[in-house]
């Protein structure tokens, strides 16, 4: 290659070209400046892909610096209220499921009803009736808003012990009800006190918690305890009608839109940030449980002896 170069600065580099006083020729005859003209077009490519890099690599640190500065229990806080703002669009849709809520199923299972020698001391067997009750319905505790459509199951036992009313508990079943729009599930269970002798204010009275799960929550943590618990007092919306006489079931409706929702429990760290989530506590008004319920009776005596005449939570029914 035959080539005439000036005597000027040598100094080749991204930023610096030498610099020239007179044209230099190439081999073939073909200018340097044109070549020169193709080498700045590389080296600005060149350099604008290395800006681009360094760009992205600090964009990289600086998102990498910002997540290991966010403690775990904020980590944990967004996540729930991530799930709070999904919940806020349940609303739109809960007018349409409750109107679609399903028919109970029969409430004709006793497996769970308590055995004899749970009775009281002095009970006649001929005196003493299991029922079981099958329940579907409404759930409105706090920012929940949900159907009961897999149902819930009580059992229990009631009679007379020298003339005095008296009930033992059997149990209580019911499945795990997903909160729409979010991770978590509720299930009723039963919180240590129930009383099913209807009279003219009420139907019955019924205390219950409500367990929560969901990821990262603990177990045991729950919407009341036994100790502070949801108080139902159950009043009638639908009259006590004979749907079978053998087995013999009734069906009725009661709801209660009065009680009052105490704040979780047993939740641990994440216990203030499920009270954000769910609303709670909650007030009285804020809150509502209705249920179509079917209550199937069997007599501990003879069959159908002590069915016969209703006094507890199925009476006045018509036929």
């Amino acid at each position: 290659m035959a080539a005439a170069y000036s005597q000027c600065s040598a100094d080749f580099s991204l930023q610096n070209f030498p610099c020239r006083e007179k044209p230099v020729m190439l081999d073939g005859g073909r200018s340097f400046e044109s070549a020169d003209s193709t080498l700045h077009s590389e080296v600005a490519m060149l350099r604008a892909a290395r800006t681009a890099r360094a760009v992205r690599t600090v964009h990289a640190a600086r998102s990498v610096s910002s997540v290991r500065s966010v403690r775990p229990a904020r980590l944990a806080r967004r996540l729930v209220l991530s799930l709070a703002a999904l919940t806020l669009g349940v609303g739109v849709t809960a007018g349409s499921a409750h109107a679609a809520a399903p028919a109970p199923v029969p409430g004709a299972d006793f497996s769970a009803c308590p055995a004899l020698s749970e009775l009281p001391e002095g009970a006649d067997p001929g005196d003493w009736r299991c029922e079981a009750m099958t329940a579907v319905g409404h759930l409105t505790l706090g920012r929940i808003d949900q159907s009961l459509d897999k149902g819930m199951a009580i059992t229990f036992a009631e009679g007379t012990v020298d003339g005095e009313f008296r009930q033992v508990f059997g149990a209580m079943t019911a499945a795990p009800v997903r909160v729409r729009g979010t991770w978590l599930e509720i299930t009723p269970r039963y919180a240590g006190y129930f009383d099913f002798q209807s009279n003219d204010q009420r139907r019955g009275e019924l205390n219950l918690k409500f367990g929560i799960s969901g990821p990262a929550v603990p177990s045991g943590c729950s919407i009341g305890t036994d100790e502070d618990p949801v108080r139902l007092v159950l009043k009638e919306t639908a009259a006590s009608t004979v749907v079978s006489q053998d087995p013999l079931v009734v069906a009725f409706g009661v709801a209660d839109n009065r009680f009052t929702a105490p704040r979780t429990a047993g939740c641990g760290r994440l216990g203030p940030v499920l009270d954000a989530v769910l609303r709670m506590p909650s007030p009285a008004g804020a809150n509502s449980l209705e249920l179509d319920a079917r209550v199937g009776l069997r007599g501990y005596g003879e069959a159908g002896t002590a069915a016969s005449s209703p006094s507890g939570l199925i009476s006045g029914i018509s036929r």
